[in-house]
């Protein structure tokens, strides 16, 4: 079963024009969820303006493509590229609309490194998120963010997998998770270990007392998905209590680099175990979801990086496969 798409609801004088945007993105075969929520900004920021006739002014495409102080390039790029998107369906269709400046993606798409927890950080971050206090009204979000941070950590999941999970995607009789239409719509099923077992065990009896199998695994108090931005928020918060700083906006940690960690130290493991990693690394990349093995590889230049120690270990099995060039970001 495919995951529901993310639909906006526009309100601005342009909200058709957005609707049939979004329609034919999603018809040549683009997901669009991500650009969806950004079209969802596009229309408020649309209404805030004011705007009271069709089309896109000069002076309203340069307000909203102005970089904000506090905003990472990524989001920037994005941001700029689907008004851009946008205003050429517009004009396309007969309806006048100035063009962003293109921006070029080399600007940030390489520079990113990701930030490998330790050990010790990641006990402190999952006791800290265990001992969050209880939410105001009916959240069970102290219950909810110590799960996720674990799928995260001990699964490699990324968040957006993670909020889009549904109940009958876990399997807890097998002890499998069942990700469904992720990043280059893949699918795969991802074993957890035993511990995580009896945890998401307990986990689902304290939130799902009444539910369906179509329901959220992680659902807000409306049963809604919960927004990666929002689990973020969380994030921060629990950073900050574990003393673990953080470099502002676009500079980490992010969520993201829990996937990261948990690569590293599944490496990491392997190496200091004697085991072939060569031989693993179909299986480690297989289990991200990864597109092809090279995509993994770059993790073993990290690893080395990280432990000097067993840089020799990592030579004696799998160093003619060790890569140069990294890219992180986009794994």
């Amino acid at each position: 079963m495919k995951q529901s798409n993310y639909d906006p609801k526009f309100n601005s004088i342009l909200s058709n024009n957005l609707y049939d945007f979004l329609k034919l993105k999603r018809s040549l075969g683009y997901k669009y969820q991500s650009e969806a929520r950004m079209l969802q900004r596009i229309d408020e920021f649309l209404v805030s303006e004011q705007l009271d006739k069709s089309g896109l002014s000069e002076d309203i495409v340069l307000k909203w493509s102005l970089k904000r102080e506090t905003e990472s390039q990524k989001t920037h790029f994005t941001r700029v590229s689907v008004m851009r998107q946008f205003a050429v369906y517009l004009n396309k269709n007969g309806i006048s609309a100035s063009l962003p400046q293109q921006i070029s993606r080399s600007a940030f798409s390489k520079t990113f490194t990701p930030y490998i927890f330790t050990n010790e950080q990641i006990a402190t971050l999952i006791s800290n998120a265990d001992n969050m206090p209880e939410a105001r009204g009916q959240s069970k979000i102290n219950i909810i963010f110590p799960a996720v941070l674990r799928l995260l950590y001990c699964c490699g999941l990324r968040i957006s997998e993670a909020t889009a999970l549904r109940i009958f995607d876990l399997d807890l009789n097998r002890g499998t998770i069942t990700i469904r239409d992720s990043k280059n719509d893949n699918n795969r099923i991802v074993p957890i270990s035993d511990s995580l077992k009896i945890y998401m065990i307990d986990y689902f009896n304290k939130i799902h007392l009444i539910y369906t199998d179509n329901d959220f695994l992680f659902p807000t108090n409306f049963k809604e998905q919960y927004s990666p931005r929002c689990i973020y928020g969380y994030f921060r918060k629990i950073l900050w209590q574990s003393g673990i700083s953080h470099g502002g906006r676009g500079s980490g940690p992010r969520l993201h680099d829990l996937r990261h960690t948990f690569a590293v130290h599944s490496l990491q493991n392997w190496i200091i175990q004697g085991k072939d990693t060569y031989i693993l690394l179909p299986i480690l990349s297989a289990y991200l979801g990864h597109k092809n093995i090279y995509a993994t590889e770059k993790y073993l230049r990290l690893t080395s990086e990280m432990y000097p120690n067993i840089l020799e270990k990592v030579k004696d099995t799998c160093g003619e496969i060790i890569p140069e060039v990294i890219n992180y970001e986009a794994n």
